[in-house]
């Protein structure tokens, strides 16, 4: 009953809080919100506490910028719970193993999150985060519907103690293991009848296509997108087998971090985590993330990979949150020829424009001047499809001034049960 009352309680403040109109008003409130964190929170933790030694907020300027591998290194320190590494992880592998994920230590939930990079990271949520999360997700995502519950499915890796915290009165939670045989996951969801379809995009993409085959017959009234990358050929073929705007949101290990508003612009949530932008160029940075929500494992100046666009044009729903265009993608899914940089999205954007005569493909650089392609589709076109795929990189690869690239072709896409597509992806260093 008391974790209810919580989630009440942050859906409340949350729904009446002062609307942030400007981007002068979220820098003040960060500011309070952030020494009142400093104070509260990263004395507690061995790591930062280095760095506060009093200070309030002032002394962010000296704390390192930190990765995913730095964050791994010093988990027993950063923490606040007293949890080690090796006890979390053993909690977390038995989870992933027994397919049980009520994973508890000291009343914290332990997750194990591998993310596109591959690498895995532990994470750490307490009772009150749980339940700050859950209002959140029902203040910008999922909205809830008075004398009505709605079905949720849940389309995920792995299950936690955070997602399932979703049930309630007014949602019913079912999670569906992706580690699962396709055709048994669209035979529970067809069963279930979701109002609410919550699921990776390259998921979303095989129901849409079960849909359109008469394989399943689920009539949602929201589609919800998230961890990966959705891509704009994706969307469009989703959003017209099921005749809906989707929702996108922006949820890693690292915390929930944005939202599309109603207008389907994605807004990061800077009411609850600072975003330093490390630019790029004028238009796409990585993300630098400071989230002062988060107790039991704070996230301090923490750099993502991601990379981001922003979107220049004011929102039409007024929001002052920062806007964001397109998440790009990851730092790793950049092609990179003798220094010279190209974008996944462009990529995807030419062959979506060229041809969708395939299942599925991915493209993935493993030498300098090497890619690898596989292509999902009927035998009698694969050759076809291989001379569009050759024409529209050889285009494009031009423009760049890359020449002498070696294409390998098979007719199919090797694909890892469980783990999140990437159309284009980069396996060497830069």
């Amino acid at each position: 009953m008391f974790f209810k009352l919580q989630i009440l309680y942050f859906w409340l403040k949350t729904k009446l809080a002062y609307p942030l109109r400007s981007r002068e008003a979220i820098a003040r409130w960060q500011a309070r919100r952030l020494a009142v964190f400093a104070k509260k929170v990263l004395k507690k933790s061995v790591f930062y506490a280095r760095y506060w030694a009093g200070k309030g907020f002032d002394w962010v300027a000296g704390v390192p910028v930190i990765s995913k591998t730095e964050f791994m290194k010093n988990f027993d320190d950063i923490n606040t719970q007293h949890i080690t590494y090796a006890e979390a992880l053993a909690v977390a592998l038995n989870a992933e193993e027994t397919r049980d994920f009520k994973s508890e230590i000291k009343g914290v939930t332990i997750g194990l999150s591998t993310g596109t990079s591959g690498k895995r990271g532990i994470f750490l949520v307490d009772a009150r985060e749980r339940a700050l999360w859950v209002a959140l997700v029902m203040h910008r995502v999922i909205k809830p519907r008075l004398f009505k519950k709605q079905k949720v499915a849940f389309f995920l890796r792995a299950n936690s103690n955070l997602y399932a915290s979703v049930n309630s009165a007014l949602f019913e939670f079912r999670y569906f293991d992706i580690f699962k045989p396709l055709p048994a996951l669209l035979e529970g969801m067809d069963t279930f009848k979701p109002a609410i379809l919550a699921s990776p995009p390259s998921i979303l993409v095989d129901i849409a296509t079960a849909q359109r085959n008469k394989q399943i017959n689920i009539q949602p009234t929201q589609i919800i997108s998230f961890a990966e990358v959705l891509h704009e050929s994706d969307r469009q073929f989703i959003e017209a087998t099921f005749q809906l705007k989707m929702a996108e949101v922006y949820q890693c290990t690292e915390g929930f971090l944005g939202a599309t508003c109603t207008h389907g612009t994605m807004h990061l949530n800077e009411d609850f985590v600072k975003i330093e932008p490390e630019w790029i160029d004028n238009e796409r940075f990585y993300p630098i993330i400071t989230d002062f929500s988060r107790h039991s494992q704070p996230v301090v100046k923490y750099r993502l990979n991601d990379i981001l666009q922003i979107k220049k044009a004011p929102c039409a729903c007024g929001s002052a949150l920062l806007a964001i265009e397109k998440i790009v993608g990851r730092d790793d899914d950049v092609l990179i020829f003798g220094g010279i940089k190209i974008y996944p999205d462009l990529i995807s954007r030419r062959i979506a424009q060229s041809t969708d005569a395939f299942s599925q493909y991915a493209i993935v650089q493993t030498t300098e001047n090497t890619l690898e392609i596989g292509i999902e589709s009927p035998t009698e076109i694969f050759e076809d499809l291989k001379q569009i795929f050759i024409a529209v990189l050889d285009k494009l690869l031009q423009e760049f001034g890359v020449q002498s690239i070696t294409y390998s072709f098979e007719n199919q896409v090797l694909h890892i049960a469980g783990d999140k597509i990437r159309k284009i992806k980069r396996l060497i260093k830069n």
